[in-house]
């Protein structure tokens, strides 16, 4: 089987030919190709062309510096295509020696999976939030910060922000003031909110979500009360609105105010130095209303979508 591998793929053989080197019946080769397919030895990936004529409509209609469509239709899991996509504008745009944040979610787990090890040297990666859910766990920024930090060692630096889960405003206030008197912990939350590059997540408003969905239940705050309080979506652990306004409402405070997270308005901020990357990686049509509210907001400055959600967010029907 090995052999047939090498043959097959490595030096393009033929399967007539391989069978001739080999001394058996090209059904056999054949069986043996399919049999290594099936047991994983062959990996199978796609580089399908991106759409740039979306990509560049989405930049004028939104003021975008850069935006990257992935096609649409029939290719299996949206969110793994996203995530490649993201991958490559990540190394396209990174250096050696940068300073990187992470939010959460699958679609950046997706992401931090299709980097290339060891593609640069010297980067320190930060979480942009040290929040956690206690009823579904999500890919946490602290969980994504060390799955980067396994792509790029030994050359590379990771933090971690404390993991907290209050329940009260004053509690979390309180929580806040003690963890910053900590010089090494003010230091490493300081760090975040200035990073060179940002990744991140766009969180729709729906049941059984994990992350800021369920971190809002376990406070107390149904998915059902969210949309009456007219949230659409969200961006590290940050409710908005249709418009991109932050949601700022009573029974919402402990979210919005919670320990050590980067604000909306830090991301805002970090969208409009020339030298800075938001990039927000997100698609589907479930969420294209948290995406354009998202974009509203000006919270990112590069968008990573699909070419289904950049039609619905221009205001066409997909084809």
């Amino acid at each position: 089987m090995v052999q047939c591998l090498e043959l097959y793929y490595r030096q393009q053989k033929h399967q007539k030919e391989i069978a001739e080197a080999l001394g058996v019946s090209s059904s056999k080769v054949s069986r043996l190709l399919k049999r290594a397919f099936g047991q994983g030895l062959i990996r199978v990936e796609l580089d399908l062309p991106l759409n740039p004529r979306l990509a560049t409509e989405l930049v004028k209609r939104f003021e975008l510096r850069d935006a990257v469509v992935v096609p649409a239709g029939g290719r299996g899991e949206i969110k793994e295509e996203l995530g490649a996509a993201a991958a490559g504008y990540f190394e396209k745009v990174a250096a050696n020696g940068i300073r990187v944040g992470l939010s959460c979610g699958f679609t950046l787990y997706h992401t931090i999976h299709h980097l290339r090890e060891r593609r640069f040297r010297d980067l320190t990666l930060y979480p942009l939030s040290g929040e956690s859910t206690l009823r579904l766990v999500d890919l946490s920024p602290n969980t994504l910060v060390g799955m980067m930090a396994a792509k790029y060692r030994p050359h590379v630096a990771a933090y971690a922000l404390p993991v907290q889960h209050l329940t009260s405003l004053r509690e979390i206030e309180r929580e806040r003031r003690r963890l910053l008197r900590d010089a090494e912990v003010r230091k490493i939350y300081e760090a975040a909110q200035a990073v060179d590059i940002a990744l991140v997540g766009i969180g729709m408003i729906g049941e059984g979500t994990p992350g800021f969905c369920s971190l809002a239940e376990a406070y107390g705050v149904s998915v059902r009360t969210l949309r009456k309080l007219g949230v659409v979506g969200e961006i590290n652990y940050q409710p908005f609105d249709a418009t991109g306004k932050i949601v700022d409402r009573r029974e919402l405070r402990p979210l919005t105010r919670r320990v050590l997270s980067v604000t909306a308005d830090r991301l805002q901020a970090l969208s409009r130095p020339e030298s800075k990357y938001v990039i927000a990686v997100a698609g589907g049509r479930q969420k294209i209303g948290a995406i354009r509210g998202a974009l509203n907001g000006r919270f990112l400055n590069v968008l990573v979508t699909d070419e289904d959600s950049a039609l619905a967010l221009l205001g066409s029907k997909p084809a």
